[in-house]
């Protein structure tokens, strides 16, 4: 019995041990009841925009999700609404992000800061698409561009500080849900 448990304790060792070591996806945040990350809503009201919107953490049960809605307008040189979240840098070695969505078939925005991008629109942005249907979709940091010259010209894991999703860019009504965020 001694050995046969042994044999299995082995097995479960070499089995884990290697996900471990790999680096596994890091979670960003799954929006659980009490979300690890503290996101902040705001719009570009905060610069004169006229843009308006809320983001609610949402549970249906099965799965726990925010949801930004509202309605982006460029009007008086605006055009975003967004939940900013500080978290802790990845591994240097860290290749992107995954996110798992669903929304009203707009395009959204992945937006990255770094210790570098001190001023407001700096920096780095990857957009994707969305649907009705969940979808998990992988956003590399090499794909991910700069909003400024004066930033370097690629992002690394460990030099993200905040991370926002953000409905941007033109005048539209924005639904998008979330389910959770990693890094891989």
């Amino acid at each position: 019995m001694k050995k046969y448990f042994l044999y299995v304790l082995s097995i479960m060792y070499l089995t884990i041990l290697p996900s471990v070591v790999m680096g596994e996806n890091m979670l960003i945040d799954n929006f659980s009841k009490k979300p690890k990350n503290k996101w902040q809503f705001f719009t570009d009201q905060v610069m004169g925009g006229v843009s308006e919107g809320n983001a609610n953490i949402i549970s249906d049960g099965n799965e726990n999700y925010v949801r930004l809605e509202g309605s982006v307008s460029t009007a008086n040189n605006g055009g975003f609404i967004q939940i900013r979240a500080d978290i802790s840098a990845a591994k240097k070695d860290t290749k992107g992000i995954i996110i798992k969505a669903k929304g009203n078939g707009e395009n959204y925005y992945i937006h990255l800061r770094t210790g570098s991008t001190v001023l407001p629109w700096q920096y780095y942005q990857m957009s994707f698409p969305t649907s009705k249907n969940w979808s998990e979709i992988k956003l590399p940091f090499v794909d991910f561009e700069r909003s400024s010259s004066w930033i370097s010209k690629k992002v690394t894991g460990d030099k993200i500080r905040t991370i926002g999703i953000v409905a941007y860019g033109k005048n539209h009504k924005a639904k998008l849900d979330v389910s959770y965020l990693s890094f891989y």
